[in-house]
């Protein structure tokens, strides 16, 4: 190989290498997994996983500060929160 020709192949790697690790760093993270409750979930229908109209004490996400006052809110005990017990859960908190 001549020694002219070198220079400029050094040169092309060394670009490609650094615009490669650049491209790397800002690739965005996707997004969380609907799946995945978030701990900050405040609405009924967020929380109402199965959609039946009610949150039974397993959709509440271990985080939220629902799960310790669930028992408190379930005032007729059927081990759901019906639109009238979210409710005031959601007055609670104003």
């Amino acid at each position: 190989m001549r020694p002219n020709a070198t220079l400029p192949c050094i040169a092309l790697s060394v670009a490609l290498a650094i615009s490669g690790s650049s491209m790397a760093q800002t690739q965005v993270p996707p997004p969380p997994s609907a799946l995945e409750p978030s701990p900050g979930m405040s609405s009924m229908a967020q929380l109402d996983a199965n959609r039946d109209g009610f949150i039974d004490k397993s959709e509440v996400p271990s985080g939220n500060e629902l799960a310790g006052k669930f028992a408190r809110l379930d005032t007729n005990s059927d081990g759901k929160l019906d639109a009238a017990e979210f409710s005031r859960y959601q007055q609670e908190k104003r």
